[in-house]
């Protein structure tokens, strides 16, 4: 039986002429053939425009050729003084003309393909009347109307010797050289009926996702309205639950209640983004921890330079912060509110020493936004008394869904975490052997996401567990045309890289996690948990094939 495209044939064919050479062909053709039913093509003319036209049928052979088949039912009548044709007494355009414009077309379409335009190809085309007997006796219908190349009823009865005598009217003794053979045939078929899937650019999906990660934030930000009369507040939730953007939405409006602000938090580049988000806001004064603290003991006089040369992790853990408890009995500098975005790096006796920055240490504004998955630099966790428990956030409204449920394979909690957010695309994870092949990976996903998916080089950014001193990224050179830095400039050409540490509280449309490799295994739940939580809408995981953990 032949191969038929579209199978089964299409529910709207109103022809029953062309339903019943449908079976026909079908049933009787070898499964060397394949048949095409009602392709449509397009044609432009520079002076009239476009056109639309339809061969009913393309009748493919790879060792014959192609045919191009009209087909007309009813009774047909032919008025040679008007050149009128007539199926059951309905006015019919000729189909002869027809055929032979629908063949031109299409050979014109399959020329404009790399294989056929240096190809010869036998193509013919044909008249299918098959409800009327047409005698034998008849020559030709007209000049341009051979016999041979019109099918009536009784020649239905044997298609394959119909087709091979038209075959050998079109291309008399040179029929040999135009077969299409099997690899034609396969470069017609995927010319008449290509097989396609069509996806948006990642870079595009990120615009609908935007507006939906908006939404939900908005919506988010009504627990800040129901606890606008609470002055001192814990606020609980999983990464991506829109924890920083509360943090500002909160300062601003206390900002806008005539409040003093300091909006405070432990990383240095969350805080040059929260500095940048409240940049129209000069009563909000935003510092990171230890850059407070030494801000404020240097305007005491107590700042030691030469420690600040070669410090110390407990010149950061305890040195700092009691220079901050003297600095402030020495300035004079309150404020009416804290905000504190990513609390659980905060160390108890550090909230202390914050709290006595605000005009009133006891009844004084004070903000806390933390997840305790989250941590990184310390072992243990308390908070200053608070007027209730902590305000749980039990949405996910800043990362797709498929990035939302990665993580979560991470998150150590007692309450279920949910996501309404986009389901976005799946998280890609890769392994990986060596330094070399790890460049190799990262020079084709970068390839791939800014030349394919058209993503701007600035809505990706790497991250890796190690410092800089150790890390592969440092010495790692040109990635195709991009450059990996580790200060963003967003020059053109270049991908911004930095530590998962540094990344904390920040995201970016595309994260790609890399050099996540056995030493780090003890914490590496974490590692996945803050990096991968990173990424807004794209995912990608570059693994070493040894780390012993399931992705």
């Amino acid at each position: 039986m032949a191969h038929m495209i579209p199978s089964p044939m299409r529910s709207d064919t109103k022809s029953p002429a062309e339903r019943r050479l449908y079976e026909l062909f079908r049933t009787q053709l070898s499964d060397d053939w394949l048949v095409f039913h009602s392709v449509p093509w397009q044609a432009r003319n520079v002076k009239y425009g476009a056109r639309d036209g339809e061969a009913d049928f393309v009748l493919l052979h790879p060792d014959i050729g192609l045919l191009v088949l009209e087909v007309k039912g009813g009774h047909i009548r032919y008025v040679g003084e008007s050149g009128q044709w007539f199926s059951n007494e309905y006015v019919i355009h000729d189909p002869f003309e027809q055929a032979k414009t629908s063949k031109y077309h299409l050979l014109q379409v399959l020329k404009e393909q790399p294989y056929w335009s240096s190809h010869r190809i036998n193509i013919g085309h044909a008249v299918a009347f098959p409800d009327v007997d047409i005698s034998q006796s008849h020559h030709m219908l007209r000049p341009d109307a051979p016999r041979t190349i019109i099918l009536d009823k009784g020649q239905t009865r044997n298609l394959e010797a119909w087709l091979h005598d038209v075959f050998h009217y079109w291309s008399g003794q040179n029929q040999d050289s135009g077969t299409p053979g099997q690899f034609g045939a396969r470069e017609v078929k995927n010319v008449l009926s290509p097989s396609l899937y069509l996806k948006p650019l990642l870079s595009s999906e990120f615009e609908d996702e935007e507006e939906e990660f908006l939404r939900l934030t908005q919506e988010q930000f009504q627990l800040l309205d129901f606890l606008r009369h609470h002055r001192r507040v814990a606020i609980s939730g999983c990464a991506g639950s829109g924890k920083t953007l509360m943090a500002v939405e909160k300062a601003k409006k206390l900002h806008q209640q005539g409040f003093s602000v300091l909006l405070t938090c432990y990383n240095y580049n969350l805080a040059a983004y929260l500095r940048e988000s409240v940049n129209d806001y000069p009563n909000i004064h935003v510092h990171h921890f230890h850059g407070l603290c030494s801000h404020l003991a240097k305007e005491a006089g107590l700042l030691n330079e030469k420690a600040l040369q070669s410090p110390s992790q407990d010149y950061y853990n305890t040195t700092l912060p009691s220079l901050l408890f003297e600095a402030i009995d020495r300035v004079d500098w309150r404020v009416d509110a804290i905000v504190i975005d990513e609390g659980q790096d905060f160390r108890e006796e550090w909230e202390l020493a914050l709290q006595y920055l605000l005009h009133d240490p006891d009844n004084g504004i004070f903000y806390i936004f933390y997840d305790n998955n989250q941590k990184l630099y310390q072992e243990d966790q308390r908070y200053l008394p608070l007027q209730q428990a902590p305000f749980p956030l039990s949405k996910n409204c800043r990362n797709t869904r498929h990035i939302h449920n990665f993580a979560l394979q991470f998150y150590d909690a007692d309450s279920l975490i949910t996501s309404d957010t986009p389901q976005g695309r799946e998280v890609v994870i890769e392994r990986y052997s060596g330094n070399d092949q790890l460049k190799k990976l990262l020079r084709r996903t970068i390839h791939h996401l800014v030349q394919e998916e058209q993503v701007a080089a600035e809505d990706i950014v790497i991250l890796t567990p190690r410092a800089p001193q150790h890390s592969a990224l440092t010495h790692m050179g040109m990635l195709g045309n991009f450059r990996l830095v580790s200060t963003p400039t967003w020059a053109s050409g270049e991908i911004f890289y930095t530590t998962i540490h540094q990344y904390k509280g920040l995201e970016s449309p595309v994260v790609i996690l890399v050099e996540l490799e056995p030493d780090y295994a003890p914490n590496i739940e974490t590692l996945l948990y803050i990096g991968s939580s990173r990424a807004r809408n794209h995912l990608i995981v570059l693994s070493h094939e040894q780390l012993d953990v399931s992705l």
